[in-house]
């Protein structure tokens, strides 16, 4: 009989992973909202999005410094702010859709990143993709609650909400090195 795997991971990382999901699908379908809003809600907007975040998803995952994810956390809110700012600013204008896919990337990018930096905490890969993918659908389902209970409130405060609380954590936890 053989013992079960010991994984290196402590539940920090555990929490980590997961609420990393989480905001993850928040501040995804915040920009899908974001642009059903002040642009369209045709599907051209959604694929932008996605190529956009899949995009800046490969960039990150390419990234080989593991100061890019803390980076990226403080980035991915400024990116989304700007992009809010932006289409608050002027709606339904087209003319602005390089600025909100930018800062779209820059979300791709931050999950991306996310997983190069945490693949060397976790023993099993497939344990820090169980985690983080649980996030994710928890973070799908209050992103739909949000989106009919809060709309305006979950545009405006999950971005910086999520950031703060990740970065909450990445402080308190061991081994950040952001020079």
């Amino acid at each position: 009989m053989t013992e079960p795997a010991q994984t290196s991971h402590g539940w920090r990382d555990t929490v980590l992973a997961f609420l990393t999901g989480l905001w993850l699908a928040l501040l995804q379908f915040a920009y899908f909202f974001l642009l059903e809003v002040r642009l369209t809600s045709r599907a051209e907007a959604f694929f932008a999005v996605l190529f956009c975040w899949l995009v800046g998803f490969l960039a990150g995952l390419n990234a080989a410094s593991p100061r890019t994810f803390p980076r990226l956390v403080a980035l991915a809110p400024l990116g989304y702010y700007l992009a809010y700012w932006v289409l608050a600013a002027r709606p339904y204008d087209w003319s602005v859709l390089p600025v909100v896919a930018g800062g779209v990337a820059v979300g791709g990018a931050l999950a991306g990143a996310f997983f190069p930096y945490m693949a060397a905490r976790f023993a099993q890969t497939k344990l820090l993709l169980l985690h983080e993918n649980n996030g994710y659908v928890v973070g799908l389902v209050l992103a739909l609650l949000g989106s009919v209970f809060a709309g305006r409130a979950l545009l405006a405060l999950a971005p910086v909400a999520g950031a703060l609380v990740i970065g909450g954590l990445l402080l308190g936890g061991r081994g950040l090195k952001l020079r």
